[in-house]
């Protein structure tokens, strides 16, 4: 039995829709805002609360950025010219840099691991602590508060093989790392809902 307050939101879940079109307009600062405070609210590792979010509308700034993660993925695929699937690689990569066109660009970022946690956790320190997490579920209270307000988003990680140069182009510092980096704007389209999986298919119960 559901509530109308689950058919509500999942009204919204639903509806949201990864867009890379964008009207040229631009987002008033008030619903930027709106977003954040949204974000603010996800849950994070310990209450830490230590992401961060860029917001960048400098369309210098931008193009500076897709020009790092375009050049970045030109030298990973000359770098591995021998693979037969580079071509397929090369094509998939030409669009990481395509978020320069959005109007807003929101670069999501975390707390790195200090030296302490590193030392006891090593490899597991990342997923122990939680800032990547917890900076993850900002983002997607980010994304369903932009639909809600009538926005459109659009999740992107292939921009993070490019992570050392945007980090510095954003002035993250050394205690920060990208999470995501998410495309806002108003919809120039509305793609159709991809297939998803059905709940059985990626369940499994433990009793």
């Amino acid at each position: 039995m559901t509530t109308p307050e689950y058919e509500q939101l999942m009204a919204l879940v639903r509806g949201r829709r990864s867009v890379r079109q964008f009207l040229d307009k631009p987002v008033d600062g008030d619903l930027i805002g709106c977003l954040i405070e949204a974000a603010s609210w996800a849950p994070s590792a310990s209450n830490r609360q230590d992401w961060w979010f860029s917001v960048v509308e400098c369309p210098e700034l931008k193009a500076a950025m897709a020009r790092a993660v375009c050049s970045r993925w030109q030298a990973i695929t000359e770098a591995h010219r021998q693979l037969g699937t580079i071509d397929e690689v090369r094509s998939y990569s030409a669009s990481f840099g395509d978020f320069a066109a959005a109007p807003v660009v929101i670069a999501v970022s975390a707390a790195k691991v200090n030296a302490i946690q590193q030392e006891l956790l090593g490899s597991a320190g990342p997923a122990t602590v939680g800032s990547f997490a917890s900076a993850a579920m900002a983002a997607q209270n980010l994304m369903l508060a932009a639909h809600a307000l009538g926005l459109a988003t659009c999740c992107m990680t292939g921009a993070l093989a490019a992570r050392e140069e945007l980090g510095e182009l954003l002035a993250l510092g050394r205690g920060r790392e990208l999470v995501c980096l998410i495309a806002l704007g108003y919809a120039a389209d509305e793609p159709p809902a991809p297939a998803r999986k059905a709940p059985p298919r990626i369940t499994r119960l433990h009793r």
